[in-house]
């Protein structure tokens, strides 16, 4: 799913209670993390919920970044969905010049998430922007 697909979809949705239902969609469809992958360095610090992400480099060229995450809070898991589709296949250097601000706002997600979850999320953003930061 591309993020244009992904705006059209969640600004479709005007009931808060819908977006946070198709958000948890996107969360239970992601493939399950490796548990060896849930360790004190994968895991995402001002989260309120536990949760994990790690990253690497694919072969390719360029090479490019794949990220995976997981959560106990199926709402984190579907954050991380919306930030894998727009992270995932992009070389580190194009993620960090991703303007994230101007996804979330596409995305109207600043009217679907509490001010903590909107704190996880952008936690999420930093720490791939750190794992980018280091592998580019």
């Amino acid at each position: 799913m591309t993020i244009e697909q992904l705006e059209k979809r969640l600004n479709s949705l005007a009931d808060r209670t819908l977006r946070y239902e198709y958000i948890i969609q996107l969360g239970r469809r992601l493939p399950p993390m490796d548990p060896a992958l849930r360790t004190e360095e994968t895991q995402v610090r001002g989260c309120m919920s536990p949760a994990w992400l790690a990253g690497w480099l694919e072969e390719g060229e360029p090479p490019t970044l794949r990220f995976v995450g997981d959560s106990e809070s199926i709402i984190v898991k579907g954050l991380f969905a919306i930030l894998a589709e727009v992270y995932n296949g992009q070389p580190p250097d194009d993620a960090l010049a991703v303007d994230l601000s101007d996804i979330f706002e596409r995305l109207q997600l600043g009217e679907a998430l509490s001010p903590n979850r909107r704190n996880g999320f952008y936690s999420m953003v930093e720490k791939i922007r750190r794992v980018a930061a280091s592998l580019a």
